[in-house]
């Protein structure tokens, strides 16, 4: 779990319901989600990046997300493709995808159709394509006032 206003994460024994916090050294930690090595992924929204948790060394690792001016992303969610290992990132200030290659290490950038999305959170087709909602409220800030979900198709082999 991860508690945005207290800049730090945790985790919740399943057997003994013990919690242990871990304080970050980022701010704002939310949307965290794991891949397919149980590392954990967070959006450090205020921050312009992204951070790895590793569970067993309990280290963070940061991956600034590559924008010009640096620092000007406000990653609001990511998810992880767990089966290609990418982790996907809304970029609430550029309208715009990002997505990080764990293995590869390398990033790639994918404009949205819409100006002013605001999107929330990124979920996968079977064959890896992404999809992404912008906000519900207000959808008046959203160019042509209308929510909408985005596919976003990828180089994937399977398209």
């Amino acid at each position: 779990f991860a508690r945005l206003h207290a800049d730090s994460i945790g985790k919740i024994d399943g057997k003994t319901l013990a919690i242990k916090n871990y304080q970050t050294p980022f701010l704002g930690p939310r949307r965290l989600r794991s891949d397919s090595k149980g590392n954990l992924w967070i959006a450090a929204f205020p921050e312009s990046m992204i951070v790895k948790f590793d569970p067993i060394t309990e280290k963070f690792s940061n991956y600034p997300i590559p924008v010009i001016p640096a620092g000007s992303e406000t990653p609001y969610s990511l998810n992880v493709d767990k089966k290609r290992d990418l982790v996907w990132v809304n970029g609430n200030t550029s309208d715009a995808l990002y997505r990080y290659d764990i293995k590869a290490d390398k990033w790639s950038h994918f404009p949205l159709p819409k100006r002013v999305t605001f999107t929330r959170d990124v979920e996968f087709a079977p064959n890896g394509d992404a999809f992404v909602s912008n906000a519900s409220f207000p959808s008046w800030h959203i160019e042509d006032g209308q929510p909408t979900l985005i596919r976003v198709e990828t180089d994937s082999p399977e398209n």
